[in-house]
């Protein structure tokens, strides 16, 4: 095992493991793909599995460290990639879950310790989540599109996966996808289309969206009742600011139309868009202030 990989349980062959994989940053839009596999860990019961030393994969001048109060002592939370094992009820196969910061430093030594992780633990099956701002209301189910290694991930998951010819920079999600299928393993990345105008906090859509999709792939339940109270928290919040901005009401409506007319088109590719996106800050700042000040207090 790599030096910086560091076990907090047995690492042993589990039961047809899947790794499932969430990174913050630019591959999260909001945050919702990590609260996603947030959920996932709670929903099912996940136990620690190893932890990857941070310090020689971040710039702590990016990446900073936070400070907190326990009881009468300040403590520091650094950024620190974690490994967790979960065996959801009902499920004959258990699921390794890593949640990490997108690393800024030595992103092939980084795929290689999940690499290790993977062989450990038996697993040859990896999926990315994530999260990328497009132009899809809120008020509407939200899409998930798929790349995938293999086709019948597209029966798995219930989606196509349509034709990308994309070229040019890509984040850790793309690169721990192809360094997984260089190596012959089954790869699938998921990615949830959250309205571009909300950042301010993970859209509970998205999360919903990911987590039905994974549910629908490995024959699963988790159940949704947290997620569901706060979307009805989140709904509350936008409809008030847009009760507050004609200008804001008028884009979403004209964004519920042109959702309508696609609903029969091919879904676009993870990594391309459709064009350049609505400037949030131009159309929609009022709404983006409002939930703003609604989260800080």
């Amino acid at each position: 095992m790599h030096e910086a990989l560091r076990t907090l349980d047995e690492m042993r062959p589990l039961r047809n493991p899947v790794l499932i994989a969430a990174f913050s940053g630019l591959n999260d839009h909001g945050g919702a793909a990590m609260a996603t596999l947030d959920h996932l860990c709670e929903a099912w019961g996940a136990r620690d599995l190893a932890e990857i030393e941070p310090e020689p994969f971040f710039d702590f001048t990016v990446q900073r460290p936070t400070v907190r109060v326990d009881g009468d002592q300040r403590r520091i939370d650094w950024p620190i990639p974690r490994f967790r094992v979960a065996s959801p009820e009902g499920s004959s196969r258990d699921f390794v879950l890593l949640s990490s910061a997108e690393p800024h430093l030595r992103w092939r030594t980084f795929t290689e310790i999940i690499a290790e992780v993977m062989e450990a633990t038996g697993a040859t099956t990896s999926i990315t989540i994530a999260a990328q701002a497009a132009a899809t209301p809120h008020t509407r189910p939200l899409p998930v599109t798929l790349s995938a290694s293999h086709d019948d991930f597209e029966q798995q998951f219930g989606l196509e996966v349509p034709e990308s010819r994309y070229e040019g920079p890509t984040g850790i999600v793309g690169v721990l996808n192809l360094s997984h299928r260089s190596r012959g393993w089954r790869n699938a990345s998921l990615w949830a289309q959250a309205p571009h105008y909300l950042s301010t906090g993970p859209n509970p859509g998205a999360i919903t969206a990911l987590v039905e999709v994974l549910d629908r792939g490995f024959g699963l339940q988790t159940s949704l009742a947290a997620v569901e109270a706060q979307a009805a928290d989140f709904e509350e919040e936008v409809r008030q600011a847009l009760a507050e901005s004609s200008e804001a009401a008028d884009y979403i409506k004209n964004l519920e139309e042109q959702y309508d007319e696609n609903q029969s088109r091919r879904p676009a590719p993870p990594d391309e868009g459709g064009g350049e996106l609505p400037s949030a800050e131009d159309l929609l700042s009022d709404l983006e202030g409002f939930l703003r000040d609604q989260r800080d207090e």
